[in-house]
């Protein structure tokens, strides 16, 4: 094989590769710049669409907060959120699940107590159990909007087999969640 041959060949060896590490320093930035806009992003271990909607709905919450010179108490850590962030710290998913029924079995008391009938499976699957307490003025439509939207996120939680949580992403979920009850339990 003589030189022209060999350069021949190892251009045309080198000429796809050479292609893709250009392209992808071409649109690193434009890519890089869109990440923010993802609504989900699942690679191997990494789930982000749970951790973003949770981040967004703190943020909510914390904006709905009042602004004047009350004092906003947090409720005062029970041993039920004890023991739900101790599950966290074991498995994520379970620590939701617990934290959602906390929270349905403290909106199905409070929701059958306006009825003249026990708490039972039909007040508990009622799928408009949020929309119940907001006619009975337990909640607000901030509040709705919460419980909705944890509902949604524990579904995720409960049908997503593969889903990987932080414990981080876990405990603000259930200090949403016991914020939420704490308020419904006092109504």
């Amino acid at each position: 094989m003589d030189a022209l041959t060999f350069t021949a060949e190892a251009i045309k060896a080198l000429s796809w590769p050479t292609a893709v590490v250009l392209v992808a320093l071409m649109v690193r930035k434009p890519v890089i710049e869109l990440l923010p806009f993802l609504r989900r992003l699942k690679y191997k271990e990494i789930e982000l669409e749970f951790s973003k909607e949770l981040a967004q709905l703190k943020s909510d919450v914390k904006a709905s907060e009042p602004t004047t010179n009350q004092v906003s108490v947090a409720p005062a850590p029970s041993a039920s959120n004890n023991r739900l962030l101790n599950i966290a710290s074991i498995s994520t998913s379970a620590a939701i699940l617990e934290a959602w029924s906390e929270l349905e079995s403290a909106s199905v008391a409070v929701a059958s107590s306006f009825w003249t009938q026990t708490p039972g499976d039909a007040i508990k699957n009622y799928s408009r159990l949020g929309e119940y307490l907001l006619q009975c003025k337990v909640i607000d439509e901030k509040q709705l909007v919460i419980f909705n939207k944890l509902r949604a996120l524990r579904n995720k939680a409960a049908h997503a087999a593969d889903l990987n949580l932080s414990e981080e992403a876990a405990r603000t979920y259930i200090e949403l969640a016991t914020s939420l009850i704490a308020h419904i339990r006092s109504a």
